[in-house]
């Protein structure tokens, strides 16, 4: 399941894009978080922590929080078999 979106603010409930069981079943996977601009704020896989509204890309402004909007994601399955 993913999700259509998601309130990083602290309260404990839906503060993560998290995708259910896509490292199980996508183990090399590979998420890229875009903002409305094309600009990447985002890249992680299965090691790597869950967005949390935070870029952890080396264009950050003061502590990582990203502005209110829309992002776009990319999976890039690598499985040689789905397409990204």
């Amino acid at each position: 399941m993913v999700p259509d979106g998601f309130s990083p603010n602290g309260d404990g409930i839906n503060d993560t894009f998290y995708v259910d069981n896509l490292d199980v079943l996508y183990p090399k996977f590979v998420m890229e978080i875009y903002n409305r601009y094309g600009n990447i704020v985002y890249k992680g896989n299965a090691s790597t922590p869950a967005f949390d509204g935070k870029s952890n890309q080396s264009r950050t402004i003061g502590s990582g929080d990203l502005p209110v909007g829309v992002y776009y994601y990319i999976f890039n399955f690598n499985d040689g078999v789905n397409k990204p």
